[in-house]
């Protein structure tokens, strides 16, 4: 009993290091917990953590590792920080994986599966529910803001880009119409001319 006590403290103590159990007390944790709804799971190199398509209603938190997400085989994303929630959408939108996460090195995840809530009563599961989906719109917003300050700096980069192009292209043209301005000046009819007599001439 010490010890299952312990083992529940320790995976509560996981959890309260992400802020989305934050409107969460320890006895709706400790009832989490000990349902078997959390526990720890370790991924090795390559491992698959959630495959695209695939509909579950479990999320993870990222403890330890890094993990790449690929949508459509396309790496869209790499993965590191503690406390990084993954999987998530599948549960929000009760849908298939909208991406594919790959263990990028030895991972280590707090599983969360959210089919707990499927055996809540009214109106603890609505409670529970409006809690986690408060929560976990607060990721999406966070995340949705960092992608789209990521887009803003992708944007200046490229317009700063195409403007260097657009001054080497006109630079160039320059040097191009500099060389053939040279060309033209070189008028070199008469020697063509005299080259070509002394090579038919017949000694």
């Amino acid at each position: 009993m010490q010890r299952e006590d312990a083992d529940t403290a320790r995976l509560i103590a996981l959890m309260r290091s992400s802020p989305l159990w934050s409107d969460f007390s320890e006895d709706d944790l400790a009832r989490l917990v000990t349902s078997g709804a959390v526990r720890r799971r370790k991924f090795g190199q390559g491992e698959v953590v959630v495959e695209q398509g695939n509909y579950e209603k479990t999320f993870f938190l990222l403890l330890s590792g890094r993990a790449r997400v690929l949508r459509d085989n396309r790496e869209v994303a790499v993965l590191a920080e503690p406390g990084t929630v993954i999987g998530e959408m599948s549960f929000v939108l009760g849908k298939g994986r909208t991406a594919t996460v790959l263990a990028d090195a030895p991972t280590d995840c707090l599983v969360v599966d959210m089919g707990y809530v499927d055996f809540l009563e009214s109106p603890e599961r609505e409670d529970f529910l409006i809690r986690i989906f408060r929560r976990l719109a607060e990721v999406v917003a966070q995340r949705l803001g960092s992608a789209n300050a990521r887009k803003a700096e992708l944007f200046t980069a490229i317009r700063e880009r195409r403007e260097k192009l657009r001054s080497h292209i006109a630079a160039e043209r320059q040097v191009i119409t500099a060389l053939r301005r040279e060309l033209e000046s070189l008028d070199t009819t008469d020697d063509e001319a005299v080259l070509r007599q002394l090579l038919d001439r017949r000694f």
